[in-house]
């Protein structure tokens, strides 16, 4: 698997069969049943570097996180 850090651009794979950039929030990390990425919005990464907070943003299966820069969809 490759490897993800906090700040990276990712895109996430959806339930929906879309693929949807983020921003890494954290590296690959274990969740409660399996592996996850935090990720969140571009906005809001943007959004909270300017008002200088933390991002808020949601847990991925870490099996549907690529580098942006990995995916051909």
């Amino acid at each position: 698997m490759e490897e993800i850090r906090a700040g990276d651009i990712v895109t996430v794979h959806t339930a929906f069969d879309e693929w949807h950039k983020r921003r890494a929030l954290t590296g690959v990390v274990p969740g409660d049943r399996f592996a996850v990425v935090w990720a969140c919005r571009l906005e809001e990464w943007d959004s909270a570097q300017a008002e200088g907070r933390e991002p808020e943003g949601v847990p991925w299966p870490a099996e549907d996180v690529k580098l942006a820069e990995h995916v051909h969809a």
